[in-house]
C-alpha cells in the first residue's frame, strides 16, 4: 500500500511540473537569460526514495525558495522520457534519484545520488552555486550529446545495463591513448570495473580525475583500487603494522578530506571484514572521524539486531556518534545517533541528539511534532 502511495505521489508531482512545458533546450535558454543553474531530478516511477523526495523535500518551503532563486528545475523519468535516454549515456546514473546540476552551457557542475533531506539538498544547491561562481565544471563529461563520442558497448550498457565484461573493459583500457580525454573514463565509471592501468592512474593523480568527473562519482573507483591494493599487500601479513604501513604509503596521494573517506572504507574492510574486530574498528573510527555513506547506520543496525550494542562495543559506538554527528548531519543520522544512545542507556546524549534533530528540523522547515512528542514522553 505504501508503494502505491509513493507511486501516485511521484506521478502527480511529475505531471504538475510537466504542465509547465519545460524542455531541456528551454531550460538552457532560461538559465542563460536569468543567470541560473539547471537542476535535473533523474527518477523513475516506482522508486521509493524518488517519491519520498517528491512528498517531503521538493515541496519544502526552504527548498522551494532556494530552488526558485538560483535554479531551473527539470524532472526526468529516466526510463520513460526521451531525455532520459540521452542522460543515461551522457552522465553517470548509478543510483536513484540522481541529481545533476548543469550550467547554462550544459556543462556538468555536480552529480549526486540518493535521498537528501531538505538541509542536505539545500547544501548541495549552495555548493553547486559556489562552484558556478568559481567558474568550475566537470570537463570529463561532454556538454552536448553526440552518440559517436562514446564506444558502442558503453552506449548499449548505459541503456540496458548489459554487455560490459571485464575483458571488454581491459581491451578498452589498452586502447586508450589519453585517459584524461573527455568521456574516456565513462565505461569504467558506469560499470565500476577497473583495470591495473586505471588503478595506477587514479591513485597517482587523484586530483586530476576528481576535477574531471567529480569526487562523488570517482570515489567508487578509488575504493575499488585501494581495496585491491590492500588485499594484495596484506596477502602474507595481515597484522596491524602491515595495515598501518599500507595506509602510510597512500596517505599523501589524496586531499585530507578524501583521505578520511578512504580510511573509513579501508578500515571497514580490514577490521570488520578481515580481522572480525568490531572494537578495533570503532577505536580506529573514533581516531579518524568522518561521516560517509552507509557505514555508521549499517553497523548500528547490524549490532542492534544481533543485540551486540553492549559493554565496550556500545560505549565506543556512542563515542563514535559524538565524534561524527553534529547539527549539519542529515536528520535521519541525528535520529539514529539518538536511538543509539537510547539503546546504550545514555539519557544525556539521547536528549542532546533529539534536541539537535528538532533544531535541524526547525531550521529547514521540516515537521517537528513527532520529535517533540518523543522527547516529551521520556
Amino acid at each position: 500500500m505504501k508503494n502505491i502511495k509513493y507511486y501516485l505521489l511521484g506521478c502527480l508531482f511529475a505531471c504538475t511540473l510537466g504542465t509547465r512545458g519545460q524542455t531541456y533546450q528551454s531550460a538552457l535558454k532560461q538559465a542563460k537569460e536569468e543567470n541560473k543553474l539547471i537542476f535535473i531530478d533523474c527518477y523513475f516511477t516506482g522508486c521509493i526514495p524518488c517519491a519520498q523526495m517528491d512528498e517531503d523535500v521538493f515541496p519544502n518551503a526552504a527548498v522551494k525558495a532556494a530552488m526558485a532563486k538560483d535554479f531551473v528545475m527539470l524532472k526526468v523519468d529516466i526510463f520513460k522520457d526521451k531525455l532520459g535516454d540521452t542522460l543515461k549515456v551522457q552522465h553517470i546514473l548509478n543510483g536513484f534519484p540522481t541529481f545533476l546540476v548543469l550550467n547554462a552551457k550544459g556543462e556538468l557542475i555536480s552529480n549526486n545520488s540518493g535521498y537528501k533531506d531538505p538541509g542536505d539538498l539545500i547544501g548541495l544547491l549552495a555548493d553547486a552555486k559556489q562552484k558556478q561562481l568559481q567558474n568550475k565544471s566537470l570537463k570529463g563529461y561532454s556538454a552536448t550529446f553526440k552518440e559517436s563520442d562514446y564506444p558502442a558497448f558503453y552506449h548499449e550498457f548505459a541503456k540496458t545495463r548489459k554487455g560490459i565484461t571485464e575483458q571488454i573493459i581491459a581491451t578498452y583500457a589498452d586502447s586508450l591513448k589519453n585517459m584524461k580525454a573527455t568521456n574516456a573514463l565513462m565505461p569504467f565509471l558506469i560499470s565500476r570495473i577497473s583495470t591495473a592501468k586505471l588503478n595506477e592512474a587514479i591513485l597517482n593523480d587523484y586530483k586530476a580525475y576528481q576535477a574531471l568527473y567529480g569526487e562523488a562519482v570517482v570515489q567508487a573507483l578509488v575504493d575499488k583500487a585501494l581495496l585491491q591494493k590492500m588485499e594484495q599487500q596484506l596477502k602474507t601479513d595481515k597484522g596491524a603494522e602491515a595495515f598501518t604501513q599500507f595506509l602510510k604509503s597512500y596517505e599523501g596521494k589524496f586531499p585530507a578530506n578524501i583521505w578520511k573517506i578512504n580510511l573509513q572504507t579501508l578500515s571497514d574492510r580490514y577490521y570488520l571484514g578481515i580481522q572480525k574486530d568490531t572494537v578495533g574498528y570503532l577505536k580506529f573510527a573514533i581516531q579518524h572521524p568522518v561521516l560517509y555513506q552507509y557505514h555508521f547506520s549499517a553497523l548500528y543496525s547490524r549490532l542492534l539486531s544481533k543485540k551486540q550494542l553492549t559493554g565496550e562495543t556500545g560505549q565506543l559506538f556512542g563515542k563514535w556518534a559524538d565524534a561524527i554527528i553534529n547539527e549539519d548531519s542529515s536528520l535521519e543520522l541525528i535520529k539514529t545517533a539518538a536511538n543509539l544512545n537510547k539503546a546504550i542507556k545514555n539519557e544525556q546524549n539521547y536528549k542532546k541528539f533529539m534536541q539537535m534533530a528538532i533544531a535541524r528540523a526547525k531550521k529547514y522547515q521540516m515537521p517537528t511534532t513527532s520529535l517533540e512528542q518523543e522527547m516529551a514522553a521520556r
